[in-house]
């Protein structure tokens, strides 16, 4: 039992015999511990380096020669000791790490890929459950076109929630638009929009290139958000 917990202080096997051989005999010298212990006797000296290292092993020079003693088995207690505070070290060290890397990971980037009618759709129930004010910017009426009867489904439940929407559009589209509640356009020159729809609530963006298998990329990213957020302001307020 002795041995198996050494071997678990980071003892090697000819670590363990040499010192169990020397609290059993008193001091010797490496010659007669290789002879004793049947280790060659350079490991021997290497392994008798490491133990006096570890302060378990003392040792003193009679005519040239080093005798070499086991310390008071108490001396594990402090190897223990020293092994705990380094351990601390090393843990507080981690920690620390651990803390440095959630910083650089608190605003983290997530995309996802939507496809078709089933995977557009439930991005806008998703819309709806988040709850949050909605951004638009489009360059036609793709959302009606694409999804028909839902369209006005999606909108009625958006106001019975109290979903604020506001809508940039292209001018030349202005008279295809009907009033709604909680639904505020603005009309801009074609110039500044693009056939990708860009979708802004909560933290989330999404950008649709709607075509017979309509495609959506979803990102979720504070900053990302922010910068596309600015945008839109910019052109809602020019």
């Amino acid at each position: 039992m002795f041995e198996k917990n050494l071997s678990k202080l980071g003892f090697s096997p000819s670590e363990i015999r040499i010192y169990l051989h020397l609290l059993k005999t008193g001091s010797s010298y490496a010659n007669k511990i290789s002879s004793k212990t049947r280790i060659n006797r350079t490991n021997v000296y290497e392994a008798l380096d490491r133990l006096v290292a570890k302060g378990v092993v003392s040792f003193i020079i009679k005519n040239k020669v080093k005798w070499f003693e086991a310390k008071e088995p108490n001396s594990i207690l402090s190897l223990i000791k020293e092994k705990e505070e380094k351990f601390n070290k090393v843990k507080n060290g981690i920690l620390k790490d651990i803390n440095n890397l959630r910083i650089i990971h608190e605003n983290p980037l997530e995309a996802n890929i939507f496809i078709g009618k089933k995977g557009l759709r439930m991005l806008f129930e998703e819309i709806l459950e988040t709850n949050k004010p909605v951004f638009l910017i489009a360059a036609e009426l793709q959302f009606k076109k694409f999804f028909g009867p839902y369209f006005e489904l999606w909108h009625k439940q958006r106001t019975d929630r109290k979903i604020m929407q506001k809508s940039i559009f292209p001018k030349r589209i202005k008279g295809k638009l009907k009033k709604r509640d909680l639904l505020e356009y603005k009309f801009i020159d074609d110039k500044f929009t693009n056939p990708t729809t860009t979708i802004i609530y909560g933290d989330n963006l999404l950008l649709i290139q709607w075509s017979e298998e309509a495609i959506a990329i979803k990102i979720k990213n504070k900053e990302i958000v922010k910068s596309h957020l600015n945008y839109f302001n910019m052109l809602w307020n020019s």
